[in-house]
């Protein structure tokens, strides 16, 4: 059976050409009042759910759409963009949001509600849409009469909402009312509400099966209550194996982001399987210092972090004896205990390279008594929070347990039996500890386990060097970072459990790491740090400025087409996904002719969108002396052409004032957003400084990467190894570590070496590790080239721009090599240096492809003014 989805659809009919004309589908523009409304950057694939909303529109199934998005991935911020979305173009605002628990409705209280709140999504200085303050109003039932500026929103549990609905009381929520105004459904973990579909059996029913069945017909009730009402669903769990489920969803999933793909782009943790051989105790306390440990680097390196550790039991009687064990431990733990066991585990883990190797390495060289004060200090009754029944779960509890990143929250240790699953959206939470204890290993056990590690996988954004990141940065700049990016599942090490466990994970879509990683140290040459390019020598950088007005004089600053072409929508809709006429055939049913720009027309749209009042565009175009000068100059709207796709016999004439504006507006949001991405306040210069090139380039470096797990069905296809630089003296490091793309580019460099001897002397081929940085001319994009190649002739000292490029990077990373190959044509760029004249070259990208591997070559000899080497088998030594 073909398992494709709308999503697929969607994105096979994005960026695709059609016709003779050639004519591009473009990605839909997420009008800018989104962003500005949200407190958060969408990521680039919540970027692109929303576009999939919007090229729904108009469609004859948008009326029920679902978001299939990985657990983390931040379902709720686009659920709170869409509402946006469908407040401001669809004039919505009943918005009934249901789900299956209490827990799941106080979190998105504080998601939607309270400003206050570090969950909350939207901007906390208000939402403002068209210059008028939006407010946010929760509501038992939908007023007859509304404010024009609100949003009116029920929250409630599908239980509740069944009773309400086939119970109804005086004053309460009825189907009559429903039906009396549009509405959008919100139901998030919408899995709750497909039981009667996915069932499709003849066996008796389990009373939850039946309350389901209910539950899934209510909702569809609500649909036909009324004619326009539409429903967004939301969750990580829809099972489209089964084929019930597929036929119903097959045409509403709008967009699909599964867990293996978040995870390989680098938005949660890394999951490592920490299999112990001890007891419950042992086990504890070994998972505790490594917690400690990950608070230690994060101090070290000026990180706010308050990690967080789980003990989960099976039973409450187990948890409640765990929690007493564990308190007991901390309280006695001695200086002569925790050193017997450092130095045990030291044995043990010694030239394993496991987080084990470098924890116990770490506490030996510590003050141990400080140690101990720190566990005692804070892990403590205050500290400590117990979770084990959600009936009986305080309201207390659930801000502390739903607020745990904060600091000036003091939890630092859980013990849990409830599932804590759906709506726990913890980040800080690094391991957590299986009591083994009577624990079920079955393999639905080990499923409950899968769900609350896919919980626990959530990425914690911290602040590193004056960046807050959403993605891991150091999968493979070593252990001490990487350990803030880790999530340890602490259990423990019997085989079918461990089989089961991992077929769990596998089935949920998590990547799993051993806990084993290969350590690759490179050093500089003794002989090398002896040379004057080492010792005296510099490595030019460009140098900073602030941008002008003169920067920003033009849309093509901007990067901001001045050309564009819409599509006239016809009121017909053709059903999604099929095609009853030819590309061709389609394209001969419509002419391009452009649209007279009317000034009126274009200062009413200006006026309907604040971001174009002149206080606000000043921000942005600080060239322009009034409004009147953006309407009129040609750098700017005087000098755009905007063509419209006509259905064949209709001229541009008949468009109503109405419709010229609406592609007027459209332009103007595409601009709003191209000015907001590329404006500015500092830029590169084309003038390069001379910097100590030993302050810039590292004496070692160690480069850690997971060893990955061959049972996990890990995506991960950067392969780092290490080989012996010997006797390779224009290398400088004495192990050359990377991919086998980087190799590649060494080998190339190393039969060129002949050639190159015959013009230059001291020739070094230099790793940058992540320290020199350039900015792009004009720009503030910054860029790290790979490598560095130094040398020198009679007349000239050489820096050279060298940069492997996998193919799945160069089309985004094109700037860079923009930068490096302007190094040669720019006549502006100026090297201040002293003695020798300096040269800088850039090449084109070095490849996958033979085609560009041949393109670099030419590109590096011409440049170079040398031959074509004999190509020979370079010779790694070992």
């Amino acid at each position: 059976m073909n398992k494709e989805t709308l999503h697929h659809q969607i994105e096979n009919t994005l960026g695709r050409f059609i016709g003779k004309d050639n004519e591009l589908i473009e990605r839909p523009i997420v009008p800018a009042y989104i962003q500005k409304n949200l407190r958060h950057q969408l990521r680039p694939y919540q970027q692109a759910a929303l576009e999939h909303l919007l090229f729904m529109e108009g469609k004859p199934s948008s009326n029920h759409l679902l978001f299939l998005m990985a657990t983390g991935s931040g379902k709720t911020n686009v659920l709170a963009a869409s509402v946006l979305y469908l407040y401001k173009q669809k004039g919505f605002q009943n918005f009934l949001f249901f789900v299956n628990s209490d827990s799941i409705i106080r979190k998105t209280e504080e998601n939607l509600l309270n400003p206050k709140s570090s969950k909350y999504l939207f901007n906390p200085e208000g939402i403002e849409i068209d210059g008028e303050r939006i407010s946010i109003q929760v509501v038992d039932v939908f007023p007859k009469k509304k404010n024009k500026q609100t949003i009116y929103l029920k929250l409630t549990t599908i239980q509740k909402l069944h009773i309400d609905l086939t119970h109804p009381r005086e004053n309460g929520l009825t189907y009559q009312s429903l039906a009396e105004e549009k509405l959008i459904l919100l139901s998030d973990e919408a899995h709750h509400i497909n039981v009667q579909t996915k069932k499709k059996i003849k066996k008796k029913e389990t009373k939850e099966e039946i309350e389901e069945k209910n539950w899934e017909i209510t909702v569809s009730n609500i649909m036909r209550a009324n004619p326009e009402n539409r429903m967004l669903e939301f969750t990580a769990t829809l099972n489209l194996d089964n084929d019930h489920l597929f036929d119903k969803y097959k045409d509403r999933v709008l967009f699909q982001y599964d867990l293996p793909r978040f995870m390989n782009d680098g938005y949660s943790k890394n999951v490592l399987l920490a299999k112990h051989n001890e007891d419950d105790q042992s086990k504890m306390l070994k998972a505790t210092l490594l917690n400690q440990y990950r608070k230690y680097v994060a101090n070290e390196n000026g990180i706010n972090l308050k990690p967080v550790i789980m003990f989960k039991s099976n039973t409450i009687a187990l948890s409640k004896d765990t929690k007493e064990d564990f308190m007991q431990m901390i309280q006695e733990l001695s200086e002569p205990t925790l050193k017997k066991m450092v130095q045990r585990e030291m044995n043990v883990h010694r030239g394993t390279s496991t987080v084990w190797e470098e924890v116990f390495n770490y506490y030996d060289r510590t003050d141990l008594l400080k140690v101990i004060r720190d566990l005692k200090n804070e892990f403590t009754q205050d500290t400590i929070l117990v979770v084990n029944s959600q009936e009986i779960f305080s309201e207390k509890d659930a801000v502390l347990l739903n607020s745990l990143e904060d600091m000036n929250n003091p939890i630092r240790a859980i013990f849990a039996v409830a599932k804590l699953n759906e709506g726990w959206d913890v980040l800080n939470l690094f391991d957590i500890v299986r009591i083994s204890e009577s624990a079920s290993t079955t393999q639905k056990a080990t499923d409950s386990e899968a769900q609350l590690i896919g919980r626990g996988a959530r990425y914690y954004p911290f602040e590193f060097d004056g960046e807050k990141s959403f993605q891991r940065r150091f999968d493979l700049l070593g252990r001490k970072l990487s350990v803030l990016e880790s999530l340890h599942y602490h259990t423990m090490n019997e085989s079918a459990y461990i089989k089961n466990l991992i077929k769990s994970l596998d089935a949920a879509g998590i990547q799993t790491k051993e806990e084993k990683y290969n350590r690759y140290e490179a050093k500089l040459k003794k002989k090398f740090k002896e040379k004057p390019l080492f010792k005296n020598g510099k490595i030019y950088i460009n140098k900073w400025v602030k941008t002008t007005p003169d920067d920003y004089n033009s849309f093509d600053k901007y990067a901001i087409d001045t050309r564009v072409s819409y599509n006239f929508e016809r009121t017909e809709e053709e059903q999604y996904g099929k095609r009853s006429q030819s590309n061709t055939a389609l394209s001969e049913l419509y002419t391009e002719v452009q649209l007279p720009l009317d000034r009126r027309i274009i200062q009413k749209a200006i006026q309907r969108n604040p971001f174009f009042s002149f206080s606000s565009l000043m921000e942005y175009t600080p060239s322009l002396v009034s409004i009147q000068d953006f309407i009129d100059s040609p750098s700017f709207m005087g000098g755009c052409q905007i063509f419209i796709r006509l259905p064949r016999g209709m001229t541009i004439d008949e468009l109503s004032k109405k419709e010229q504006l609406t592609f007027i507006d459209k332009y103007l949001r595409y601009v709003e957003e191209k000015m907001k991405l590329n404006y500015a306040k500092e830029k590169g210069t084309p003038e390069f400084i001379g910097e100590s090139f030993a302050n810039y380039i590292e004496e070692s470096y160690v480069i850690q990467t997971n060893s990955v797990n061959n049972n996990s069905k890990s995506l991960n296809t950067q392969i780092i190894s290490s080989r012996s630089m010997r006797g390779q003296d224009w290398y400088i490091y004495d192990q050359a570590i990377g991919n086998p793309l980087e190799w590649a580019l060494i080998e190339e460099i190393n039969q060129f070496l002949e050639s190159l001897e015959d013009k230059y002397q001291n020739i070094y081929l230099v790793r940058n590790e992540r320290r020199v940085k350039f900015r792009e001319i004009g720009g503030i994009r910054g860029f790290m080239p790979d490598f560095l190649l130094f040398m020198e002739d009679e007349k000239f000292t050489y820096q050279l721009f060298i940069e492997p490029k996998g193919s799945h990077l160069k089309a985004q990373d094109t700037w860079k090599e923009k930068f490096m190959l302007s190094l040669t044509e720019r006549e502006d760029i100026e090297v201040l240096h002293e003695g020798k004249d300096v040269r800088l070259i850039g090449f084109k990208f070095y490849s996958d492809s033979n085609a560009d591997k041949q393109a670099f070559r030419e590109d590096f000899m011409e440049k170079l003014n040398i031959k074509s080497p004999i190509q020979e088998e370079f010779k790694w030594s070992y």
